[in-house]
């Protein structure tokens, strides 16, 4: 009896362990995520774009050219990709857990046209 309720016991502490596992949740820490614009037509020549500052470090090109501006609680980036390509760049967080959340204000096709909607753009931020 006394070996029975010894195995259930580590039965318990087993399955509580395997539990524990599952639920890792990534911890809070500084780095680097690359922000990408996800644009139902392919590449890109440019966009505008902006998102909450709080948290936000340098943000460097990955390719074309970055521009940022800091105003208030808010900064404001525009990427331009001459000939056209993949609009994204790098942005250093005080905590990658907390990714912000961007809105896309414009967007111009690679022969410098503006888009005439935005539905289907997505600001991504990735490991």
């Amino acid at each position: 009896m006394r070996g029975s309720a010894h195995r259930w016991f580590s039965l318990l502490l087993l399955a509580a362990g395997a539990a524990s596992a599952c639920n890792d949740a990534p911890i809070p820490a500084p780095g680097t995520l690359l922000a990408v614009v996800e644009s139902p037509n392919g590449e890109e020549g440019a966009a505008v774009l902006s998102f909450p500052s709080a948290g936000v470090g340098a943000i460097t090109a990955v390719s074309g050219e970055v521009f940022s501006r800091v105003d208030g609680d808010s900064v404001t980036v525009v990427i331009v990709h001459e000939p056209g390509g993949e609009l994204s760049f790098s942005v250093a967080l005080a905590d990658t857990t907390q990714r912000p959340v961007g809105v896309i204000k414009q967007v111009a096709a690679p022969n410098d046209r503006l888009r005439t909607t935005l539905a289907g753009y997505e600001l991504v931020f990735r490991r």
